[in-house]
């Protein structure tokens, strides 16, 4: 009997092992089943802190990113590729803290929520909750509560869940987490319908209708604020739409909206008032000037620089009136106005100076010079002919250093210098006088003459003052000295002075003299006979110097 009841124990051990093994079969099978039926795969890149979901492309290969969330990963967070094993609703972690929509990816390691201190909904850790997106967690990837849950409803147990490093996020890239005040206990994303979160949305601050200077630029942000549905700042988050015209008096609508992280909306529109302005337009750029007689005063001259506002704002140039009066031959008057949008008038008036008149340099004579700066050369001759240098002008502000100064070697003995000068609107002054060595007779004082008086009487006692004329041995021959005047207009003369040395040698130095300011018919430069360039004042110089030499039939060798 032992034995018979032995044998049936036997037999129901022996089914009892085939059942469990066909069980077995089946869970495995199930198993399988879950792991290649997934919708999901799950990838976790540990370094930045990003978990992204993918679902099969056309050829059953999980390619297609379809979600990505900011999550905390630990240290002890293991890398590898891992098959979901069982999920809770709410478990105890590490530390007697809970999670919400945990589920198991391997070993201890799970996704759940940031922890709560108790198995209650309203006991959020805040301090960890504004820690996603940074590792924190002991080893478990922790999730918002909405991350969570729907890893828990979507993903069967079985999924893939691959664990890994990289710099790059993911093809999603990292979503932004929302932050929480300190002992909120809520976590903003939970679905729980007690969550009071779920009745909040982002607020405005300095939304109101406004009233604005006409043409004051404006900000439609200056003063505005944002904050998210747990009161962080997302101002930079702020959208609006509509536009103001500062230029133009109205009302205008503006809305401002946002959006926080957790895609709650809000939105404000209001009303932006432009006044009227109240000011005369302003014309600009008016201004006394000086012109050339050969520049043509119209309306495009008078337009030239000049523009027109109303407060900041630029008016067209078109707009601007534009009246041209002749007062003299050498003035004009500009008449500017320009009528604004606002009806107002704004007026500017400018006075056109016309200069015909050359500028004068003072202090140009005809220059003796000694045996060492007439060996020196040129560059001596232009220093000599500087000194003593002074410039005026009606209307241009002239220095003596604008003067241009031209030295041209005559001879052996002499050099032609020449002063040019121009004013600022193009007026030129020239004038070449002649700097010489005398080793004969000679004539000193000698210089051109512009602008005398209509009134001036050209005597031979008037062109001799201040001209003296000394010879060979250094004695005075004023009293032998001729003066020849010609004119052929009565307006310029060529003053001819002569001097003769005891030998019968003697030296012609030629001036001009103008009435009226007629310019000279020349500077005192003309041509020989032979084509050579020569001044008039000295073209009997090279009779007189040498004369000695001459006498005795023997060169001249006086300048060692």
């Amino acid at each position: 009997m032992t034995r018979i009841i032995s044998k049936c124990k036997l037999q129901k051990i022996i089914i009892l092992c085939i059942g469990c093994l066909f069980l077995s079969l089946f869970i495995m099978k199930l198993n399988t089943s879950a792991k290649t039926g997934s919708p999901y795969y799950i990838k976790v890149n540990k370094q930045q802190n990003c978990v992204t979901v993918y679902e099969k492309d056309k050829n059953g290969k999980y390619t297609k990113p379809v979600k990505a969330m900011t999550c905390s990963t630990g240290v002890d967070t293991p890398l590898g590729t891992y098959n979901t094993q069982s999920k809770y609703r709410w478990k105890l972690l590490m530390g007697d803290v809970w999670g919400q929509y945990s589920t198991r990816i391997v070993n201890g390691i799970l996704f759940h929520s940031v922890w709560y201190y108790k198995m209650d909904e309203t006991t959020l850790s805040a301090t960890q909750y504004n820690k996603l997106g940074i590792a924190a967690s002991h080893g478990c990837v922790r999730l918002a509560v909405t991350d969570a849950k729907w890893i828990y409803d979507n993903c069967p147990l079985g999924t893939t869940v691959e664990i890994y490093n990289a710099k790059d996020p993911g093809p999603l890239g990292k979503p932004e987490t929302i932050k929480i005040p300190a002992g909120s206990g809520w976590d903003p994303t939970d679905p729980s319908k007690n969550n009071p979160y779920h009745n909040k949305i982002p607020t405005f601050k300095g939304v109101t209708d406004k009233s604005i200077t006409w043409g004051k630029k404006t900000s439609l942000l200056s003063g505005v604020k944002a904050s998210s549905t747990t009161g962080e700042d997302i101002t930079s988050k702020i959208q609006v739409t509509g536009k103001i015209d500062i230029y133009k008096a109205g009302k205008y609508k503006v809305k401002y909206s946002v959006t926080d992280v957790i895609g709650r909306t809000a939105s404000e529109t209001v009303t932006y008032t432009v006044n009227q302005c109240k000011e005369k337009p302003k014309i600009l750029g008016v201004a006394d000037t000086v012109i050339a007689s050969d520049t043509t005063v119209d309306k495009k001259y008078a337009l030239t620089g000049v523009t027109a506002y109303l407060s900041t704002k630029k008016l067209p140039k078109c707009d601007i009136n534009v009246k041209i009066t002749k007062n003299t031959e050498d003035t004009y008057t500009i008449d500017y106005s320009i009528k604004a949008e606002n009806k107002l008038t704004g007026k500017a008036k400018a006075i056109v100076h016309v200069d015909n008149t050359p500028p004068v340099i003072e202090g140009i004579y005809f220059k003796e010079i000694t045996q060492q700066q007439l060996k020196a050369g040129a560059a001596e001759i232009k220093k000599l002919a500087l000194k003593g240098i002074t410039v005026k002008d009606n209307y241009s502000k002239l220095s003596a250093d604008k003067v241009n100064i031209t030295v041209m070697k005559k001879d052996d003995y002499s050099y032609f210098v020449t002063y040019d000068l121009t004013d600022n609107v193009g007026n030129i002054t020239s004038e070449t006088v002649q700097f010489t060595y005398f080793k004969g007779v000679r004539i000193d004082g000698v210089a051109n003459h512009f602008n005398l008086p209509d009134k001036t009487v050209m005597s031979e006692d008037f062109v001799k003052q201040g001209i003296t004329a000394v010879n060979s041995e250094n004695e005075e021959c004023t009293d032998t000295m001729t003066v020849t005047i010609n004119s052929t207009d009565n307006k310029v003369f060529e003053v001819t002075y002569t001097a003769k040395d005891k030998d019968g040698s003697e030296v012609k130095i030629v001036s001009y003299f103008t009435i009226n300011g007629e310019a000279g018919t020349g500077s005192g430069v003309t041509e020989d006979s032979e084509g050579e360039t020569e001044n008039s004042m000295i073209k009997d110089q090279k009779a007189n110097t040498g004369n000695d030499a001459a006498a005795s039939g023997e060169e001249d060798q006086s300048m060692d």
